[in-house]
């Protein structure tokens, strides 16, 4: 099983050369670039040249997201990624798929256990082999040391497996290979919904070969010093909020208007992602940590959230002309809306198939893996391709014009949707009379009060 492994994998390094691959990548990326339309990459200067050996580590927050967002920052390479090995069953013609792709399966003890065929341990051995052979070679890898993804925008507890596969592998090279672990840090402005965008901060490299006589003493203790290093440069790369009995308000707090005029007050522009991080790191820094107002905040989401609304129409607090407005928007938006018939299968169609999974049921974070990647694999070459090819070899203007609309059409249902959303948030703000005036007044007295302390 080992030795097939091997070889599947060496034929995968062949097929990275392979014209079919290279379509791949732009496939996914047109995808990519349509999802998360505004995109930063930091510190990109920072990453050691292709050829090195390099375990690229970073905080997990968006599941499948986080690493083909590292994929697309390395444009010079093809980074390979231990990904969950519970994927790896689903069935073998999807495997062979994920080999393809430059997934390694790691089975984690505390989620896989002992699932599936075999010991996990024994396939665990088997994959960092083979993640060493590749690293010494001069290949990078992307690893997430704290196995699970994150639910809240905090940095978990990590992992020494990581260092230990990073280890070993200069020590299989007789310690004379420098090996790199380089940081990063993920930073989404949604994790649920397209057309938004993401933020990825690289650290400054920590070269091991400093550490390697310390290491062949006292191994334990070595990954440890290292790993220390390692956790406070990704803590500082993105937005990490510890209270987290409190996380709920803090969050609300920084994506407000409070929030936004912060930003400003920091000199950075609100509207920027980037610098907006850096504002939001600031001002969760700033936040007392004992006030009751934060546990009145926590109060208010959660009941905002339980009335089917967000903070947002507390602190806009709409009236019926608002509504009325919103309402006249939908309706002569509506025959557009209906004629871009197909495109709806793109918003209705993963809904539909995973329903559960995608409404949090199962797991929230999983939301935009599910979204993209159906829409990569299935949606867009059944409902845009597929149907563009047919009317080509009928008449090919009509052809032409159905691949070139398609895009256009699935983004105006997307702002389309977006309005219904907020429109419905609106309406039962409205609707909630006093109710809905009582919640927002005791949501603006809480922000004043925290404001105001967090200004001295």
């Amino acid at each position: 099983m080992h030795l097939l492994f091997v070889e599947q994998f060496n034929t995968f390094i062949v097929s990275k050369r392979s014209l079919s691959y290279k379509l791949f990548c732009h496939w996914v990326g047109l995808h990519h670039r349509f999802y998360y339309p505004q995109h930063t990459y930091n510190g990109m200067e920072r990453v050691p040249a292709d050829g090195n050996a390099i375990v690229m580590v970073g905080n997990h927050q968006n599941c499948m997201m986080d690493p083909v967002n590292v994929e697309y920052a390395l444009t010079d390479r093809k980074a390979y990624c231990l990904v969950r090995g519970d994927i790896f069953r689903v069935n073998k013609l999807f495997t062979k798929f994920l080999h393809w792709l430059g997934l390694l399966p790691v089975n984690r003890l505390n989620f896989e256990g002992l699932q599936g065929s075999g010991n996990a341990k024994e396939a665990n051995k088997n994959t960092f082999s083979d993640a060493r052979k590749w690293l010494i070679q001069g290949n990078t890898l992307i690893l997430f040391p704290e196995a699970g993804h994150q639910n809240k925008r905090w940095l978990g507890y990590f992992s020494l497996g990581y260092l230990n596969l990073a280890f070993e592998a200069a020590q299989e090279a007789d310690f004379k290979k420098e090996v790199y672990v380089m940081p990063f840090g993920h930073h989404y402005g949604n994790y649920f919904h397209s057309r938004y965008g993401f933020v990825l901060n690289f650290g400054e490299p920590i070269a091991l070969s400093p550490y390697y006589d310390r290491y062949r003493e006292k191994p334990r203790t070595t990954m440890r010093e290292v790993n220390a290093l390692v956790e406070k440069q990704i803590s500082s790369l993105m937005l990490d909020i510890r209270d987290l009995d409190h996380y709920a308000a803090i969050d609300a707090l920084r994506g407000s208007e409070v929030g936004k005029q912060y930003a400003v007050k920091q000199g950075a522009n609100p509207k920027h992602l980037s610098e907006k991080l850096q504002a939001d790191k600031k001002l969760a820094a700033a936040l007392p940590k004992e006030v009751d107002e934060l546990d009145e905040l926590e109060n208010v989401e959660r009941e905002t959230f339980e009335l089917g609304m967000r903070d947002w129409v507390l602190a806009k607090k709409p009236g019926v002309l608002n509504l009325a407005s919103r309402i006249a928007l939908l309706v002569l938006g509506a025959p557009l809306a209906a004629a871009c018939l197909p495109a709806w299968v793109y918003l209705l169609l993963p809904r539909i198939m995973f329903g559960k999974k995608i409404n949090g049921a199962v797991d929230d974070m999983f939301r935009s893996t599910w979204l993209f990647g159906f829409a990569v694999l299935v949606i867009s070459p059944l409902v845009w391709i597929l149907p563009g090819v047919i009317l080509l070899l009928v008449k090919w203007w009509i052809g032409l014009a159905y691949l070139a609309a398609m895009p256009l059409m699935v983004w105006y249902l997307v702002v389309y949707t977006k309005l219904w959303r907020k429109t419905c948030g609106v309406y039962r703000y409205v609707a909630l009379g006093k109710k809905g005036r009582d919640l927002a007044e005791r949501r603006e007295k809480a922000v004043g009060i925290i404001s105001d302390r967090t200004e001295r």
